[in-house]
């Protein structure tokens, strides 16, 4: 395939140096801005920030309805024409959801004259989507300096000028202005990819027609994975819910801070580690087989399972000596839960490594049974947990939950002979 041109990139050495300082950066302003808003907002609106953070990842998955990963699957091995041509019909269908949902957000505020909060937060959602997918899209495509450049400025550089800022004048303190920085992140950001992507044949094909049945077969063909990332999504963020129902939105607060310092790890990792193992393994199925992805992703795991138990494990070390900065009682008195939570988020990122694994083999109706499956065991652990063990039960019911969907993935992905596992793929 030949790729679309964009600046060229620098060494190895220093692209690799360079992508792990903008992942570091995101993870490390998200982990700020939650020690800012504990600090000095509340604990309440550090709850209410991660109910809209929820949001943030989940509406997407819905709006995308699984067509996503399968555009960005193709792109790896696509020609550039059908590629633009996939992207366009995809990003219009977006465009107009978007359109719709907005317009809706805007008539319930005005008429039932709720907070305008919310249609600030629907367009940080459609800023956000497309930002996600073009930083996929251009990882696929190998540009992976490009891509976290993108990442870096909707998820860290409007960090570095909004905490400053509102440190200096308390006036800016309110998620109303945190969620309008981050909406200048998102529109910043796709600014940035419009300037790069300009030579890239989109007039041409924008000239076209759109064919509304290059949405339909997507959709139809994308039904598995909706599935798969319905019930992804929901295992992610749906404790935080639950605990919100049971134990209140100050604990749901101090959850959410204790979740952002286990996930900064795991999301750095998945943006480090994964932006290359993904693309690298579908290329090892698809132009070397089953056996060969099988021996990559296992090379790959116990990669990812050293990284993960030493990143997780500095973080948590690293929160323990901001906590007294933080000054929020409320957060020593559940210092053991922290680090059951960061143990569970831990060994979920090694079970979403296995659901990589099954993706990249076209293995989807196995990615979905597990991704479901997930969502399942999760409520149910939490509903028995949380009334027990409050967020000690939170912990212990991810980290149960991860640890059997880990295993069952793993043993899915290098268990079966050859010829019976792979024979499970859709797609290929």
């Amino acid at each position: 395939m030949s790729t679309p041109a964009l600046p060229g990139s620098p060494s190895r050495l220093l692209v690799d140096l360079m992508v792990m300082a903008m992942r570091a950066s995101v993870m490390g302003c998200k982990f700020g801005l939650a020690l800012f808003i504990a600090r000095y907002l509340d604990l309440s609106s550090l709850g209410l920030y991660g109910l809209a953070a929820g949001a943030i990842a989940a509406v997407p998955i819905v709006v995308n309805l699984g067509m996503n990963h399968l555009l960005m699957r193709d792109a790896v091995t696509a020609s550039t024409s059908e590629m633009i041509d996939s992207m366009r019909h995809y990003w219009g269908f977006v465009a107009f959801a978007y359109a719709v949902l907005l317009t809706i957000t805007t008539l319930f505020t005005v008429l039932v004259g709720t907070s305008p909060l919310w249609i600030l937060i629907v367009a940080v959602i459609m800023f956000e989507h497309v930002g996600n997918d073009i930083f996929y899209l251009l990882s696929s495509l190998q540009h992976h300096v490009w891509a976290n450049a993108i990442g870096f400025i909707r998820g860290a550089a409007w960090i570095l000028i909004y905490i400053p800022l509102a440190i200096w004048d308390p006036s800016f303190r309110s998620l109303s202005h945190l969620f309008g920085f981050w909406l200048v992140g998102g529109v910043a950001s796709m600014g940035l990819f419009a300037a790069l992507s300009r030579s890239w044949p989109w007039r041409a094909s924008f000239s076209r027609p759109f064919r509304l049945r290059v949405i339909t077969d997507a959709i139809q063909k994308s039904f598995l994975m909706l599935l798969s990332d319905l019930g992804f999504i929901t295992s992610q963020y749906i404790d935080r819910y639950l605990i919100t129902l049971f134990l209140g939105l100050k604990v749901a607060g101090i959850y959410f801070l204790f979740w952002t310092v286990g996930n900064s790890a795991t999301t750095f990792l998945a943006l480090v580690l994964q932006q290359k193992q993904r693309p690298s393994l579908i290329s090892a199925y698809r132009t070397s087989g089953p056996s060969a992805h099988r021996l990559l992703a296992w090379r790959y795991l116990q990669t990812t399972a050293f990284a993960t138990a030493a990143l997780s494990t500095a973080i948590g070390f690293a929160f323990q000596v901001l906590l007294p900065w933080v000054a929020q009682p409320g957060l020593v008195a559940q210092w053991s839960a922290f680090w059951l939570i960061v143990a569970g988020l831990a060994v979920r990122y090694m079970a979403d490594f296995g659901a990589l694994g099954l993706f990249t083999a076209h293995l989807d109706r196995l990615t979905t049974v597990t991704n479901l499956a997930s969502v399942g065991i999760l409520v149910v652990a939490q509903l028995a947990l949380l009334p027990l063990a409050g967020l000690h039960g939170a912990g212990a019911a991810i980290l149960l939950t991860s640890l059997i969907i880990a295993l069952w993935r793993y043993w899915l992905l290098f268990g079966f002979p050859s010829s019976n596992a792979y024979s499970r793929r859709v797609g290929a």
